[in-house]
């Protein structure tokens, strides 16, 4: 069988129906620290997920890897009990029960990480990849009437986290997503971009 019969082509995708533009959806998007208790189908984060393929990818290297913890999921527990331990052990109490509920609270939790290339160049060019990748998950996101908050504090960062997750220990963590429909209104502001920009 050839390598390519297994691979996704623009023409081969079933493209979701939708009336928002690139535009409204890149404007749209917001992060939300609270979401409301309203389940997201399986469905639903699988239609994400297929976005993050089509993010820009230098050598074709696909170095994005996901764990989709399921809301009542055994694993869900165990990750919320480490985040609980770590947040303790630097924080106290109140910052532990905080960091168990940020792995609890979302209707969806996705850990992403990026895998190391074999050179450095190569690795950061993987990382970039799998950023872009997230973003193509966040955008999407606002078509389905749902936030994607991209996070890389304290639910990152328990040295057991990847092997409870099943990860390798050479893959770069890249955060922790929260997928739900926000249950709050967010309108952070922006600096114009000429701020930034220099016409040459």
């Amino acid at each position: 069988m050839s390598k390519m019969a297994d691979k996704l082509t623009p023409d081969s995708v079933a493209i979701p129906a939708t009336d928002l533009s690139v535009y409204a959806a890149i404007y749209q998007r917001r992060m939300a620290w609270r979401f409301r208790d309203d389940p997201v189908d399986r469905e639903v984060i699988a239609r994400l997920l297929d976005t993050a393929v089509w993010a820009p990818n230098h050598r074709l290297t696909e170095p994005w890897r996901f764990f989709v913890l399921e809301r009542d999921g055994e694993t869900r527990h165990k990750v919320a009990e480490l985040c609980y331990e770590h947040s303790l052990e630097n924080g106290g109490k109140s910052r532990a029960e905080a960091a168990r509920s940020k792995v609890m609270a979302p209707p969806v939790l996705i850990y992403v990480y990026s895998l190391p290339g074999d050179k450095e160049e190569v690795t950061r060019e993987n990382y970039a990849s799998v950023a872009c990748a997230v973003q193509n998950m966040s955008l999407a996101a606002v078509a389905e009437g749902l936030t994607v908050t991209w996070e890389t504090g304290r639910t990152t960062r328990h040295p057991k986290l990847r092997k409870v997750l099943g990860a390798e220990k050479d893959w770069l963590m890249v955060g922790a997503l929260s997928i739900g429909v926000p249950d709050e209104t967010l309108n952070p502001p922006r600096t114009p971009v000429g701020q930034f920009t220099s016409w040459l």
